[in-house]
């Protein structure tokens, strides 16, 4: 092979090495990161949460008062009984501009949530102390927080949303610098109104499956 010819392609693949690594630590983090960000919602942002699927269980808030803790669904108790909390079914559905989740109680009892995606989020990043980083891979745990007002509410619902109260949803994970819907493997719902005190939370299916 001619040394010009030889000395191109050594250049393309130094090139194309060098831009992979640029690329890979552009989404590098540091050691002692700890980053609390409110902002509109990016483009890029609706993306991955149409990406990221709720799994099919969800469970029930509950302290050690039971349903005297709660304002709102204690219509379900009997449902649910009086040991562990068995999980509920859910069918979730994002738009784009709102979640609608649908939760079935193990009797059939239904009731189902309309959650407007609000304008702004709150993204908190954090390598915590214990979190057994290393210089070279720092893995950072991730919120994506939502807040706002419940649009609607049907089924064991409807009574503790009439007022529209506000709800906070989080989405959880551990990552990189780069958010990826994969990152996501957790989230946490909170109705808090005059007529609603109540939680949920469960698992996010990996990305890319559509099984139920």
């Amino acid at each position: 092979m001619p040394k010009k010819i030889a000395s191109t392609l050594f250049s393309i693949v130094l090139i194309a090495l060098l831009s992979s690594a640029a690329l890979a630590c552009a989404c590098c983090a540091e050691r002692g990161t700890y980053i609390v960000w409110t902002g509109r919602v990016e483009s890029f942002q609706v993306d991955l949460l149409k990406e990221m699927k709720f799994s099919e269980k969800a469970e029930l808030y509950m302290t050690e008062a039971g349903f005297d803790g709660i304002t709102g669904i204690n219509m379900i108790e009997a449902d649910l009984g009086t040991g562990p909390e068995p999980p509920l079914d859910l069918v979730d559905a994002f738009t784009g501009s709102a979640w609608t989740l649908r939760f079935k109680t193990p009797t059939g009892r239904a009731g189902s949530l309309v959650l407007p995606r609000p304008a702004r989020l709150t993204v908190r990043k954090v390598d915590y102390p214990d979190n057994n980083s290393t210089a070279a891979n720092v893995v950072l745990y991730k919120e994506f927080i939502f807040t706002g007002r419940v649009r609607s509410g049907s089924g064991f619902f409807k009574a503790s949303v009439s007022n529209s109260p506000k709800f906070t949803l989080i989405f959880m994970g551990r990552g990189n610098g780069c958010d990826n819907a994969e990152d996501f493997t957790n989230w946490h719902l909170a109705i808090d109104g005059t007529k609603a005190d109540y939680a949920f939370f469960g698992k996010m299916k990996a990305a890319g499956s559509n099984a139920r």
